[in-house]
């Protein structure tokens, strides 16, 4: 018996000394700065944000920063340095082919986890500022959060996770810009503050082809008036002789239409020229003649417009003089 309890003792003690070693090797291998950033930056890459937020050391409730937008190709940690304050420097590299960042990022000592393994905490929570605006609309996304300001041209203030890549794109279909795409560091925020991006933002065909819809509408109504100045339009004709029938108006070819942006953000300029052909009879002052005027009478029109949430709205004034 004596002999067989030694036995068991010498394979316990094996098993013990071989158990710590491996919780040893875990410790070594998963409980190091290295390791935490390691984390962090995988679960960016997965677009795991929950995991990433708390990693990043970041308590609930918080309105969630922005992840990357896309995969990244590089992932890796370069090098992790003791520092002599007691933090650790650990250089990462993270991002695609073309723009990858490298990123250092700082980590202090942390509780440890079940009171023995040894954590780590970002000195400095991996997140930026970015003030994000279109220059003439107040709704555009970042990634794929929706994001609305308070007026056209005015600035939304987001966070985003570093090192992620973010795009800034329009949201509506009738106004045209170019996305925007940064990679977010340490170093896109300033002691002058966030960084700036801006939409530049310009009318789309399609809001350009909606908008000569309701001129031509409007000018098509304003040619059924029978009267020799049509109320609330553009064009008009006075005549010194007497009419003897009622003028006909017929608009001659689509008119030409320019959308331009005003001083007033969120407020377009229209204007445009055109003719509509007239033909009238008249009887001369002169010695009674009978004429039919036809002629073509040129015109310009100038407006602004808006667009509301149900499309866009559009007002033409009435010509000056």
């Amino acid at each position: 018996m004596t002999r067989v309890g030694f036995v068991w003792g010498g394979a316990a003690a094996a098993i013990l000394a071989i158990g710590a070693l491996a919780f040893g090797v875990v410790i070594v291998t998963t409980a190091t700065p290295a390791a935490h950033v390691q984390r962090y930056l995988e679960a960016l890459a997965r677009d795991d944000l929950v995991s990433a937020a708390q990693l990043a050391g970041l308590e609930p409730p918080i309105a969630m920063p922005l992840g990357d937008d896309g995969e990244p190709s590089i992932l890796r940690v370069i090098n992790s340095t003791p520092e002599s304050d007691g933090t650790v420097a650990v250089v990462a590299e993270y991002g695609g082919d073309d723009d990858a960042a490298r990123v250092t990022f700082r980590l202090v000592p942390a509780p440890p986890t079940l009171g023995v393994v040894p954590a780590w905490a970002f000195a400095q929570t991996p997140v930026a500022t970015l003030s994000v605006a279109a220059d003439q609309h107040d709704r555009f996304t970042m990634n794929d959060r929706r994001l609305t300001a308070a007026a056209a041209g005015g600035p939304v203030t987001v966070t985003v996770f570093v090192p992620a890549r973010v795009t800034a794109r329009l949201a509506e279909p009738l106004l045209s810009a170019e996305p925007v795409t940064l990679r977010v560091t340490a170093d896109t925020e300033s002691p002058r503050g966030p960084a700036v991006i801006v939409l530049a933002v310009t009318p789309s065909e399609r809001l350009e082809r909606t908008v000569l819809r309701q001129v031509n509408h409007l000018l098509i109504e304003c040619t059924s008036q029978q009267v020799l100045q049509p109320t609330g339009c553009p064009f008009g004709i006075m005549i010194d002789d007497r009419v003897t029938a009622p003028p006909v108006w017929k608009l001659d070819g689509v008119p030409d239409l320019t959308i331009e942006s005003s001083e007033r953000p969120g407020v377009w300029r229209v204007r445009g020229d055109g003719s509509v052909r007239l033909v009238v009879p008249t009887q001369k002052l002169f010695d009674g003649a009978a004429v039919v005027r036809d002629e073509l009478v040129g015109f310009v029109f100038f407006g602004d417009l808006v667009l509301e949430p149900g499309g866009p709205l559009l007002t033409i004034y009435p010509p000056e003089g």
